[in-house]
């Protein structure tokens, strides 16, 4: 062995010889060669890296530069095209108009001055650097942007001519244009202030009009520049100097009213300057060439290797805890296996499911989630001894294999101190937050059991605990049935429900408009189960959807819905769809059947489009809710910002409301960057002529804010709970007695 060692070691020293040999033969020619062609081929690439560079760098500058022109008139209309603005800028509602016209604008979008014009060009409001000041202010602009104004009412004039409804075309209308004052250069944009949905009559011609203004200054020139990386960016009378690069910012006569210049990239002679000590270094002694290069060779095969070993970790382990993951885990419960047959070392399985974890990752964020990932893998590792394995099979679920767990008691025991210990609240990124857990756990009888049965008997325990009510554990038993068994029971129990009536009910969640009269509700489907008592909707639904009783569901739902709304004074009454039931070709005339025998007007009912049902856009759905939209039902997406949202749906389909989801709303009043998403999401949807539902609403605080950003449809425990049919029916007997309905 000794000798073969040895013959192994000699080939091994031979080999990295001859290669040494071969690299300092190679390196003498090469670098002779190139030496001499260095300076040649040198020049010519660093000339065309650099114009290269610097040719790339304009193209950009000039992009942003159209970007930043064209943006402003879509920062206007997020509040010109809008019922409102028409109504109180008619009214001289200055504050109104500071508020979302002048002083907001200058606030959120870093315009310089707004001013706004009558119909027949005088103006009556200004302000500017964030202050309102006199109309008469604009007269010192008006000579310079009097052409943009002539050249919008022209196009207005062209858009509207023959149209019988203009508001449309109207709010695609608009003129930007950078000018130059007589100490300013500025970028304008001028845009009509018109109704959003034709309610608000206008006379042709006699919209007003709204300016903005933003200097071209040196934080115009910090905001192009550092996107992509320009150095020294700024704006200027002049072209660029010699060795500076530039773009000019053209009025629409194509004259320069300004200059952006910087200094240019220049790849090429920074690559000359790293490679001058290399070429120095040319003139040394050759063996030190050849040292660095080998020393070089050694590092990068050191890196080889600890990448290698990086890759083969992150092959067994998650990524986020660094946890062992399933396929490790299988590995390690084969081992075990193994080991229970040779030794008898008993084995035993505990899945865990998390409970709120989706309500901790909507409310704080993905940031907070993985953290609270993280955290929980740290107390499951501490629970546990080193010699047993934590894994984390994906999303919230987590598994561990346990050896040497003597009896059911025992197995017990660790069971009440996984769920204690993650019952205890988490520090998440300077929130508090608190989860629950669900366990299943099951205890292998011989070494000769299956490991996928095992995993998933544990899974049945778990799915076992989760159906009593989460926050506890289950031992699996022998008798107890697979999950397609539990499924099937389940099936079975909700197929008697609907056929008799018994144990199925709806309550209302209501709506309320600014004034806190009740105006709609959400009817929510629940199941009173004869053996698990109040089942989660989660769980029936789920299982609707897979074993065909979707439509029997939904259909049973929505003629509740319908009979309880009829004759009541509610303005709405919403239904939750299923993609399953859209993709039904007879869904469309089921609805239309039940809202006549309902005796329901079909303006009176909104139906929910799930985020699953966006997703899934198939022909089949994108029918059925066209042909629903023409028959009046509104339809809503639910759930909206959360990032499942398709903005391309809204485009498409024109969906008449969006409900911005509870996670928004709670961080109002406490978070800005929150409440300025919130302002932005009323913002498009007034731009989409789009109505938006609020969730969520439990304080005061928070509809004083929601109101003053233009909301009118409330939704929240501040108001009531969900009501049973009898509680709701009262409230609304309550509130016809005390005011008139509230009309749609």
């Amino acid at each position: 062995m000794a000798a073969d060692d040895g013959t192994t070691l000699m080939t091994s020293l031979n080999r990295r010889e001859s290669l040494s040999a071969q690299i300092v033969g190679s390196l003498l020619v090469v670098l002779g060669v190139g030496f001499l062609s260095l300076m040649f081929v040198g020049k010519n690439a660093i000339s065309m890296a650099d114009s290269t560079a610097a040719a790339q760098q304009k193209r950009f500058a000039a992009r942003t530069l159209e970007a930043e022109i064209a943006r402003l008139p879509d920062e206007q209309r997020s509040s010109t095209i809008w019922d409102d603005a028409v109504t109180r800028t008619e009214a001289r509602d200055y504050d109104w108009m500071d508020g979302n016209l002048g002083i907001w604008m200058q606030a959120y979008f870093e315009h310089s001055e707004n001013y706004i014009l009558d119909g027949a060009g005088a103006p009556f409001y200004a302000s500017i650097r964030g202050e309102r000041v006199a109309p008469a202010s604009y007269d010192r602009r008006a000579t310079v942007i009097a052409p943009l104004v002539a050249q919008l009412r022209a196009n207005m004039a062209e858009a509207s001519d023959g149209v019988d409804d203009p508001y449309e075309a109207l709010a695609e209308v608009g003129v930007a244009a950078p000018l130059r004052f007589e100490s300013d250069v500025a970028i304008i944009s001028v845009v009509p202030i018109i109704s959003e949905t034709g309610a608000v009559p206008q006379a042709p011609g006699s919209a007003s009009l709204h300016i903005a203004v933003r200097y071209v200054d040196a934080d115009l020139a910090r905001r192009i520049g550092a996107p992509i990386e320009l150095q020294e960016a700024a704006f200027g009378p002049a072209p660029p100097a010699r060795g500076q690069a530039g773009v000019p910012l053209t009025d629409p006569a194509g004259d320069a009213v300004a200059w952006l210049t910087w200094e240019p990239a220049r790849p090429g002679m920074a690559l000359l300057m790293r490679m001058l000590p290399v070429l120095l270094a040319t003139g040394l002694a050759s063996a030190v060439l050849l040292w660095w290069i080998v020393h070089r060779l050694l590092r990068v095969s050191g890196q080889l290797q600890v990448s290698e070993a990086q890759a083969r970790f992150l092959a067994h382990h998650d990524s986020l805890t660094g946890l062992p993951n399933r396929a490790l885990f299988q590995d390690r419960l084969a081992q075990a296996m193994h080991a229970m047959g040779r030794c008898g070392r008993s084995v035993a399985l505990i899945a865990i499911d998390l409970d709120r974890f989706k309500t901790i990752n909507d409310s704080l964020g993905h940031p907070a989630g993985d953290e609270l990932i993280r955290q929980v893998g740290s107390r499951l590792v501490a629970l546990v001894r080193a010699g047993d394995t934590v894994a984390r099979f994906g999303g919230d679920e987590f598994m561990i294999l346990l050896g040497g767990v003597s009896d059911d008691d025992a197995l017990r025991h660790i069971c009440t101190k996984i769920v204690e210990e993650l019952s205890r609240p988490y520090e998440l990124l300077g929130n508090s937050g608190s989860i629950g857990a669900s366990v299943g756990a099951v205890r292998a009888l011989s070494a000769l059991d299956d490991q996928d049965g095992l995993i998933q008997r544990a899974d049945i325990a778990l799915y076992q605990a989760k159906a009593e009510g989460k926050g506890r554990f289950c031992l699996f038993k022998e008798d107890r049935t697979n999950p397609a068994q539990h499924r099937n029971r389940i099936e079975g129990d909700l197929r008697a429900a609907l056929q008799t009536g018994t144990g199925l009910k709806l309550v209302y969640q209501p709506f309320w408009d600014e004034n806190g009269r009740v105006t709609g509700a959400e009817a929510l489907c629940r199941w009173d189960h004869p053996e698990h008592g109040a089942l989660s909707p989660e769980i029936f639904i789920r299982v609707a959807e897979e074993r065909g009783l979707i439509d029997q569901l939904g259909q049973w739902v929505l003629e509740e819905a319908c009979r309880f709304a009829a004759p009541t004074s509610l303005t709405k009454i919403s239904v939750n769809m299923s993609p399953l039931q859209l993709r039904n070709p007879g869904f469309v005339a089921r609805v239309l059947r039940t809202l006549e025998g309902a005796g329901l007007e079909p303006t009176r009912l909104e139906l929910e489009l799930t985020e699953k049902a966006v997703l899934e856009q198939t022909s089949e759905i994108e029918e059925a809710v066209s042909q629903l939209r023409a028959a009046g039902i509104s339809i809503a997406l639910d759930d909206f910002a959360t990032g499942n949202s398709s903005l391309q749906y809204l485009r498409d389909h024109r969906v008449d409301s969006v409900k911005i989801d509870r996670s928004f709303i709670a961080g109002l009043g406490k978070d800005e960057e929150c409440e300025h998403l919130v302002r932005a999401i009323f913002g498009l949807a007034r731009a989409m002529g789009i109505t938006v539902t609020v969730e969520g609403v439990e304080t005061e605080l928070q509809q004083s804010l929601l109101a003053a950003m233009g909301c009118k449809k409330f939704q929240g425990f501040l108001l009531h709970r969900p009501l049973d049919p009898d509680m709701f029916a009262a409230v609304l007997h309550e509130e016809s007695r005390a005011s008139p309905p509230a009309s749609s």
